[in-house]
């Protein structure tokens, strides 16, 4: 039997794959990455001291072994890749790039049931992410899990679209980073956006075939981690300035909604945020009842408890400045609970 099984975001936790911050390397300002973070116009000026890098790094493999010490007393076992080798450059027939880390498994591989996808990622500098994560795929593999890639894609300029108030990743080949999906048992919510588009929402319907339903939806630029959570069957956490009730999925709007306010700001190390202060709702649950909180955000943790839910702090210090959270820097491989419609 597949040692990964993983449905939903809320069922008790069981397996957890842990990023690592080791090998982080800020990639040039390119196209892509212009397109995905919108930095400021002067990105391409930006000089990290090294020590400032091996500061963020140190900080962040401190916070992850707290983490990991958290996760192990609820009796979850931790699984992390292999440390990437720093400033690796690589190149296809169009463009160059450098990798950037392997620090959010959560955006690069997608976990469906006893499936593992790894997505086609519209930033160049996250094109072989999944890379350090292939020892542990190939052991969930041998393990009996589905282990599938979809289609590498190819990145040429023409991918990067610019439309009034938003930019999106053209339709020619399917694009998404596995962080735009809300998992749902048998219902997927896809969010359409400047990292995932519509053509890769039709690959994986075919790819999943009829056992699974695809939403397509747009509530956020990028990623949903930081816009809308289910934290259990009839309950969501969703972001107070990006959303509204009528702009909630339309399967979802009957269920009870909590309201996040403007988050704690922790702060980045970098010349400019590669996050929002929004990142502070990027939670991680032990279960339906036990979640992960980043341990400034005391006004969520006491909108949690008055919901029945136990909000656990967790320090994590530079989630602004590498551009992910809780949510973002982990993957869930196995939770108990079946495959069932929610809906």
């Amino acid at each position: 039997m597949s040692s990964v099984w993983s449905a939903n975001d809320f069922d008790p936790l069981e397996e957890i794959v842990l990023g690592t911050a080791q090998g982080l390397t800020p990639p040039p300002a390119d196209v892509s990455l212009q397109h995905f973070f919108e930095p400021p116009a002067d990105a391409d000026q930006e000089q990290i001291a090294p020590a400032v890098l091996q500061q963020v790094v140190e900080e962040t493999e401190e916070d992850f072994a707290d983490l990991t010490k958290v996760l192990e007393s609820a009796g979850v076992t931790v699984r992390r890749p292999q440390p990437p080798q720093a400033s690796r450059t690589y190149a296809s027939p169009d463009w160059e790039s450098v990798a950037m880390h392997a620090l959010m498994p959560r955006d690069c591989l997608l976990v469906v049931g006893d499936k593992v996808i790894e997505a086609p990622m519209a930033m160049r500098a996250r094109y072989f992410e999944t890379l350090p994560f292939r020892p542990l795929l190939s052991e969930y593999f041998d393990s009996g899990a589905v282990w599938l890639s979809a289609p590498k894609p190819q990145l040429p300029d023409e991918t990067y679209v610019y439309e009034p108030g938003a930019s999106v990743v053209a339709d020619f080949e399917p694009l998404f980073d596995a962080a735009n999906l809300l998992r749902l048992g048998r219902d997927l919510f896809f969010n359409v956006s400047n990292t995932g588009n519509r053509r890769a929402a039709e690959w994986l319907r075919r790819t999943l075939g009829p056992e699974f339903t695809v939403h397509e939806m747009s509530i956020c630029t990028d990623h949903v981690g930081t816009t809308l959570h289910v934290l259990r069957p009839g309950l969501l956490l969703a972001n107070s300035e990006r959303l509204t009730p009528d702009l909630i999925p339309e399967p979802l709007r009957s269920w009870q909604t909590i309201w996040v306010g403007q988050p704690e700001d922790d702060g980045y190390a970098f010349d400019w945020p590669r996050a929002s202060t929004w990142v502070g709702m990027n939670i991680l649950a032990l279960g339906p009842d036990r979640v992960l909180v980043p341990d400034n955000q005391t006004a969520l943790m006491r909108q949690l408890e008055q919901a029945g839910i136990e909000p656990i702090p967790a320090r994590f210090r530079h989630g602004r400045t590498f551009g992910g959270g809780l949510h973002c820097c982990s993957l869930d491989v196995r939770r108990t609970g079946e495959l069932i419609s929610y809906l």
